[in-house]
Parts: structure tokens; sequence; C-alpha cells
């Protein structure tokens, strides 16, 4: 899978049973639907992360789904957090930091 965000080639890894998607250039985070919701659950969006805490560079072009070869639509969650979200697979993508944020807003 390439990355919505860079197009780098992404790399899997397993976290406590849940494949992520992770980009090794950007950092960004590929979540399947329903992840997001086990994450949360588990309280692992910083495990995922790696404790990244800084604030991540605002992305200035669109993220692509590579999978469904559509552009995604940026959304902004709790604490205005911003994300993307394919409407075919319904996947989300999170640049480098969003997905810790947005979990310090959700748990907050």
């Amino acid at each position: 899978m390439k990355c919505p965000g860079c197009t780098s080639d992404m790399a899997t890894n397993m976290v406590h049973s849940i494949e992520i998607d992770r980009c090794p250039s950007c950092g960004g985070i590929v979540l399947d639907k329903g992840e997001n919701e086990l994450i949360d659950s588990l309280g692992l969006a910083h495990v995922i992360e790696g404790g990244v805490t800084a604030a991540h560079e605002h992305r200035t072009t669109t993220a692509r789904c590579y999978e469904c070869e559509r552009d995604m639509h940026a959304l902004k969650g709790a604490g205005d957090v911003e994300y993307d979200w394919c409407d075919g697979c319904e996947r989300l993508f999170f640049d480098r930091g969003e997905l810790t944020a947005f979990d310090a807003f959700v748990d907050g």
C-alpha cells in the first residue's frame, strides 16, 4: 500500500493483534474501518505513534487512497485535529502526530 500523504510504501506492523500500516518516510498511519475504535478502547495511540507528542507539519496536498484510487476527505475531529477519510473503503489517514493528538482530546 502507498502512503496517502507522501506516496512512499507503507510498512505493516502488528500491535496487540491490530495490523497497523505506517509510513516509514513521513510517519503517517492508515487505519482500516473499525481499527480506530479498537485502538481507542485499548489506549494504544501513543504506542502506535511511538510516543510522538510534537505537533505535525500540515500537509498542503490532498491525501489519496491508493486502494480505492480516490482523493480522501479532510475532516476535523475532537480538538480540531485534522485527519483524512476515504468514502470508498472508509480508511482513515493520520499524518504524524494526529492520532496521538486526536486520542488526547477523545480521552480528555
